[in-house]
């Protein structure tokens, strides 16, 4: 394959709005695409911008999201967030769920302390490296 036909491209970008993903790599001997959704007109981070993060205090650490895709706050459909507001948290402690591909990825606390607010909503697409949430960083957690 040395080019993509009109088709192929059609086909794909089909694909990516069907499975509502937000980027495909096509990588063939000597050829590659890229293509990327878009979102509210403008395009999604690159691999070069930096993670959307709002301006912390030096006690206040941003919980990422590890991969692009959708958050939970629910291990299950009927069930309780795993963290609210006010929760206090350990180092490693399961905060949320992000799936993509069918498959859950567990969001883990960076530090010990307390939630100090939630930035997405359940069942909001994500993207790799968005602030999910901010731990109020506990002044004796040596992590």
């Amino acid at each position: 394959m040395n080019s993509i036909s009109d088709d192929d491209l059609r086909w794909l970008l089909a694909l990516l709005e069907e499975e509502n993903l937000a980027e495909i790599e096509v990588h063939e001997a000597d050829f590659e695409v890229l293509v990327r959704a878009e979102e509210s007109g403008e395009s999604l981070s690159s691999a070069d911008d930096e993670p959307s993060s709002p301006n912390l205090s030096a006690n206040q650490i941003p919980v990422l999201s590890p991969i692009a895709g959708v958050f939970y706050r629910t291990a299950s459909p009927e069930g309780e967030p795993l963290v609210e507001v006010g929760d206090e948290v350990e180092h490693g402690d399961t905060v949320g769920l992000v799936e993509a591909m069918k498959l859950f990825n567990e969001v883990p606390s960076p530090a010990r302390g307390v939630v100090a607010s939630i930035l997405v909503d359940n069942e909001q697409s994500v993207e790799e490296d968005q602030t999910l949430m901010i731990i109020e960083k506990d002044t004796e957690d040596r992590t």
